[in-house]
């Protein structure tokens, strides 16, 4: 079942240039991070890398349902026996794997260099079903872009946020709240290429991404179906 899902929607998404747009993002961002200086590849080579599989995927899953939902895919989901649930692990899987290849793109074409590479993808494929997850869980509610742009723009302000107080700018104890935010522990993975980042602390990340992942299963499970596949019937 998710197999066939994985298919439709990698068939669905192509023809609406989805996934291939996603893929130009990701080169667009390889290129510019040649563009920096070596030394500064360690503070925007984890930038791009969550922009790429976390916010631009929350952004695009978002579009993706858009146009399934105009299309007819998901009004599908209503009146067949079709798996709602299987729907948004395929989709989440779909985009984990795309995410995959943009990342290794970013990274390598940036870098001119595999060193590190393995703690990208594992980086990558834990944010990326997060987002996608939290992705599918909010646009559900929406028709189209113009309403999803201030949650969008919301949950990209909130990620970016724990870059700062990484990178010591926001120093206060108030701030210490942006661990609990999913884009904090990537930036270990993100970051390993470049600094030493002990197995204890990708450990605790990745238990804190799979525990999101978990969450934002639930969330994204009753909220589509909520809105998007009884709110059609």
């Amino acid at each position: 079942m998710i197999g066939e899902l994985v298919k439709l929607d990698l068939k669905v998404g192509t023809r609406g240039y989805v996934y291939p747009i996603y893929l130009l993002v990701a080169l667009a961002y390889g290129l510019m991070v040649m563009a920096f200086p070596e030394g500064y590849r360690s503070v925007v080579v984890p930038i791009f890398l969550l922009l790429e599989p976390g916010l631009v995927g929350f952004m695009f899953v978002g579009t993706s349902i858009f146009a399934e939902k105009k299309d007819g895919t998901i009004g599908a989901l209503a009146v067949t026996p079709l798996d709602w649930r299987a729907y948004i692990l395929a989709k989440t899987l779909l985009m984990a794997l795309v995410s995959l290849l943009a990342g290794a793109l970013i990274f390598v074409l940036g870098t001119r260099s595999l060193d590190g590479l393995p703690y990208v993808l594992a980086g990558t494929v834990l944010v990326s079903a997060v987002y996608t997850l939290l992705g599918i869980a909010i646009s559900a509610k929406y028709r189209d872009l113009d309403d999803y742009f201030v949650p969008l723009l919301g949950v990209m302000v909130l990620s970016l946020l724990p870059f700062a107080h990484y990178h010591g700018y926001l120093t206060g104890e108030i701030w210490k709240v942006l661990y609990a935010v999913p884009s904090y522990p990537s930036i270990y993975f993100f970051s390993a290429p470049f600094e030493s980042v002990s197995t204890g602390v990708l450990l605790r990340s990745a238990l804190g991404l799979v525990i999101w992942g978990i969450l934002a299963y639930y969330f994204a499970k009753v909220r589509f179906y909520r809105y998007a596949v009884e709110g059609l019937r």
